[in-house]
């Protein structure tokens, strides 16, 4: 059996209520809610990082960012081994297409990609190409034409070029020696710029919502003082027209992938493909009051994603269904290589979630589609303890979700650290780090966040010289015992 396709689907600044299918009360988003209607929406998604560049390189290099050591945007290309996803498929035989806002270290996966359109090159020179470069909403982020509607009409907007380009992917019609043979499978990663500001949606998206009809999420008085601060420069009038401009990107977003998806349906290669839908990192989108990512970024409204993936529908596994055990960014490149059929590289850190498309546990080992495995089972529940936490990593903040409960350390000295009850503050409106009735909690969970950032940083060898072989548990922590000889100095 031919081994799948694979779509990576992914967009910059997606807050994962701002779905239709997540229960967003005013968003609209028909064709992501198809794939998490055919698919499985993982309801407890969470990126390592909160800012784009690194946390684009968890994803496809599957290593927490303490150990590929990036935490600011961009860089130079990685000299530590660092296999991305693109070059370990291409090893193995996929046709590979990057597309769209890359945001990575320069040259690190344009050389192990036969298709790449970087959209921060290519599309000013389209625009210009239209006659229109002066009308291009996104030649500089500052954000002065926020909530306004595009210059661009729709049919000349980034997330449409960028449709246009996949599909020319998908076909096999870029230049000679980009095509390969037909019969290859492809990955492609189609990466849309938005709805990441300047928030400036194109018609009809424009004026798809009212201001004055959104519904605002809660925020409060007992927020912390950085929150309250940002609160004070955003009037609520202001709040909502750049709210409903966002909501409208994210209809934008989601009408180019029903574009891509229904050009990969009339190829016939849907049923071939795995769909993977999610974001680099999340938006306020209205959460405290605020929009973007100012104020605090390790809030659950940047650091949890919306993660659909759909498979074939000849894979057995469960459609429709919303899991919710814990993942995270590492885990996403080992589950695609464990669907495929392919052993994921010595240096990923995440551990395959596979299994639970499948309806059963995660872990290593299952079967890929190519060799007809993941049969039954419902994966709708409460989850089955794929992961115990989720760390996030940030150059001045630190947070681990597990239990229920997420904890915030806060390394800048600017203010307390953070803890939330997520069962009874699921809007993160308290803070109980102060509270006597929650020290042991506090305690807790600041040892279990020291526990998984220490160990989450991969040693490059043992005492020898050696290379550490892939022995991680689920959380991210090195089996120390079960690798041989190692330096207790790393």
């Amino acid at each position: 059996m031919k081994r799948p396709n694979v779509l990576f689907l992914f967009s910059d600044q997606h807050n994962a209520r701002c779905l239709s299918c997540a229960g967003h009360p005013d968003v609209r988003t028909p064709h992501l809610d198809r794939l998490a209607g055919e698919g499985v929406r993982f309801e407890q998604a969470y990126a390592n990082n909160p800012i784009c560049t690194p946390s684009r390189i968890s994803f496809l290099s599957g290593l927490y960012p303490s150990t590929h050591g990036y935490y600011g945007l961009y860089g130079p290309s990685p000299s530590a081994p660092m296999t991305s996803l693109f070059r370990w498929f291409r090893e193995h035989g996929y046709r590979t297409g990057a597309l769209g806002k890359l945001h990575t270290p320069r040259y690190w996966i344009e050389a192990d990609c036969q298709f790449v359109y970087d959209e921060f090159i290519e599309f000013p020179k389209y625009a210009e190409g239209a006659g229109l470069y002066e009308r291009n909403d996104n030649r500089a982020f500052l954000g002065e034409r926020d909530g306004e509607t595009s210059l661009l009409p729709l049919e000349h907007s980034c997330e449409l070029a960028l449709a246009k380009q996949a599909v020319r992917f998908m076909r096999g019609e870029g230049e000679p020696r980009d095509r390969e043979s037909a019969e290859k499978p492809w990955l492609a990663w189609v990466s849309f710029s938005r709805p990441h500001q300047p928030y400036t949606p194109s018609e009809p998206f424009a004026s798809m919502y009212p201001p004055e009809a959104l519904t605002l999420p809660p925020f409060g008085d007992g927020e912390k003082a950085e929150v309250r601060r940002k609160r004070g420069d955003l009037p609520e009038a202001r709040l909502r027209k750049l709210l409903a401009a966002y909501l409208g990107l994210v209809s934008q977003v989601d009408h180019a992938i029903g574009l891509i998806v229904e050009e990969l349906e009339r190829l016939g290669q849907l049923e071939n493909t795995i769909v993977v839908y999610c974001a680099d990192h999340g938006d306020y989108a209205g959460e405290h009051g605020l929009m973007e990512k100012k104020g605090g970024i390790s809030y659950s409204a940047i650091t949890r994603v919306p993660l659909i993936v759909r498979l074939p529908s000849g894979s057995g596994g469960p459609r429709g269904t919303v899991n919710r055990d814990i993942v995270e960014s590492v885990d996403l490149f080992p589950t695609l290589c464990a669907l495929a059929g392919i052993d994921a590289p010595n240096t990923v850190q995440g551990s395959s979630f596979a299994g639970l498309l499948a309806g059963g546990g995660g872990g290593e080992g299952e079967q890929g589609l190519a060799s007809g495995g993941f049969e039954g089972g419902d994966a709708e529940g409460e989850g089955g303890g794929f992961r115990t936490s989720a760390l996030t990593e940030n150059a001045y903040r630190k947070a681990i979700v597990a239990g229920g409960w997420r904890y915030v350390a806060n390394l800048d000295g600017e203010q307390e650290d953070e803890l939330y009850d997520l069962d009874a503050d699921p809007w993160e409106l308290c803070n109980r780090i102060d509270e006597p009735a929650c020290a042991d909690k506090a305690r807790d969970m600041l040892r279990l966040l020291l526990d998984r950032t220490v160990r989450a940083r991969k040693p490059i060898n043992t005492i020898n010289g050696s290379w550490h072989r892939h022995a991680y548990d689920l959380d991210g922590r090195i089996d120390l015992g079960s690798c041989g000889p190692s330096n207790a100095y790393w």
